[in-house]
């Protein structure tokens, strides 16, 4: 008889096996969650949410648009060369007696500005090209923001000689460029035909203080937003609209859910009125 003993031994695995079964569970797992997350399921259609803008008028305006105005309180113009010494003192004249009585400055500049002023002995065409309808004096580009119309530059051509001690013609052209239309008043400086009697109304004054009395800031709305939810994920188009009177930069959208920021959206810079 022949007695056998065999050594106790015991099984290891190998480093590569465990890889392999550690690579095996992952991929399962992943496997599971794409599944899970793109099983069909019904699609969720969000109510569509539009912003109620607010676009009062003022109770009573002659102006061209509701809350006409330029971004700022301080209007550059340039005078044409070509107009004379006693044209150019005339408008001088114009915009300090409108600085007395409102909150605006006007600054001469040879740079751009919001206002130029030229000087010609033929009556510019309303359909002119850089002329607002009104005739010889008016905005020539603005924007409506929904809450202000904002005018980018205004025109105004002084080709009618002044025969009033003040600058009547100067200072209604002006108030043209602000925005400003005519009325049927014939004590008014904005009645269609001047004369040497007529003044500057009280309301044009307080409606010039009332519109520019807000800052220029920017002011973001979310506009529209449309919004659908097909499992895990939610897609939506949305509307933010600059609203305020200053270009704004570096701007940013947060989706935010329970107090939690999911994402962060760089929307760059953004426009007056885009």
């Amino acid at each position: 008889q022949h007695l056998y003993i065999f050594p106790k031994t015991k099984t290891k695995m190998k480093l590569t096996d465990i890889i392999a079964v550690v690579s095996i569970l992952i991929l399962l797992s992943i496997s599971l969650f794409f599944l899970w997350t793109n099983l069909p399921t019904e699609k969720v259609q969000f109510e569509e949410y539009k912003a109620q803008i607010s676009n009062d008028p003022p109770l009573q305006s002659s102006q061209f648009f509701p809350n006409m105005r330029y971004s700022k309180k301080e209007i550059t113009y340039s005078l044409s060369h070509l107009c004379s010494q006693k044209k150019q003192e005339d408008f001088v004249e114009a915009t300090k007696i409108l600085e007395q009585r409102t909150t605006l400055k006007f600054l001469q500049s040879q740079e751009e500005v919001d206002i130029e002023v030229t000087c010609s002995n033929i009556s510019p065409q309303p359909e002119e090209e850089g002329h607002f309808i009104a005739g010889e004096g008016g905005p020539s580009l603005f924007i409506n923001t929904s809450l202000y119309g904002i005018i980018i530059s205004g025109k105004i051509a002084l080709y009618r000689q002044e025969t009033c001690p003040t600058p009547q013609i100067a200072l209604h052209e002006l108030l043209h460029a602000l925005g400003f239309d005519h009325n049927s008043n014939e004590q008014s400086i904005m009645f269609p035909i001047t004369s040497c009697k007529q003044k500057l109304d009280q309301f044009i004054i307080d409606e010039i203080n009332d519109v520019y009395s807000q800052q220029s800031l920017p002011d973001l709305i979310v506009e529209n937003i449309q919004a659908t939810k097909v499992g895990r994920d939610i897609n939506f188009e949305i509307i933010v609209l600059n609203q305020g009177l200053k270009k704004i930069e570096n701007s940013s959208l947060e989706l935010v859910v329970k107090n939690e920021v999911i994402r962060n959206f760089e929307l760059g810079d953004i426009d007056i009125g885009a």
